[in-house]
């Protein structure tokens, strides 16, 4: 579920909140000692995918993943928000910039706004995503059980799928109301297309056996 901004008559930094309840629900609540996002920092198109899922749970973790998706947008200067808002967005964005390397870090000094960062980052290092999906279902395609156990078969193409997962995203629902379960439907067909890979990449001694489990 989406980050969305507090009321612009509600003060985001006075909120007392109610007896049981997390501050991380208000998306504009700041902890004084969070100063790093995720521990590895991106240096090359090889770990962008695995350092983009990394900081996108992370942001979500901190109810901040709002200012990079674009769904806590910048409010008016004359919004009682504004303040708020843009001391999250700096921060956001100072966490951007210490997960990077020194040298990317640097070409992003003039972009203002989190979400700016951020697509700057998608649109620089997503570009070799074909060849890199191509690549993955090639080895998808002529993997098969062979000598390896089925345990080692298995974990050979759940390290493949989740590689995969990486770079094809889930289809998003536009729907004003939601009511065609657009990402269920889809993660139903994977799974049927994920046991079928699996089936026929067995050899024929544990076809039968392992069919039965499905």
């Amino acid at each position: 579920m989406g980050s969305s901004a507090p009321p612009s008559g509600s003060d985001p930094l006075n909120v007392t909140a109610p007896t049981g309840t997390d501050q991380y629900d208000n998306p504009y609540f700041l902890h004084s000692s969070e100063l790093v996002l995720v521990s590895d920092r991106l240096s090359t198109p090889s770990d962008f995918h695995s350092w983009r899922r990394s900081v996108r749970m992370a942001l979500n973790v901190r109810n901040k993943l709002g200012f990079i998706d674009g769904t806590i947008s910048r409010p008016p200067p004359t919004d009682r928000n504004y303040g708020a808002w843009s001391r999250c967005n700096d921060i956001v964005a100072t966490w951007l910039m210490n997960s990077v390397s020194k040298k990317i870090g640097q070409s992003l000094l003039l972009i203002s706004t989190a979400e700016g960062i951020w697509n700057n980052l998608l649109s620089r290092f997503k570009q070799d995503d074909v060849p890199r999906v191509y690549d993955i279902e090639q080895k998808l395609s002529k993997l098969e059980q062979g000598s390896m156990d089925v345990s080692a078969y298995y974990t050979e193409l759940i390290i493949l799928w989740e590689e995969h997962k990486n770079y094809v995203e889930l289809p998003v629902c536009t729907c004003d109301k939601c009511e065609c379960d657009a990402a269920c439907l889809w993660e139903k067909l994977q799974h049927r297309s994920r046991v079928t890979k699996f089936l026929m990449g067995l050899n024929d001694g544990h076809i039968a056996k392992t069919a039965k489990r499905f």
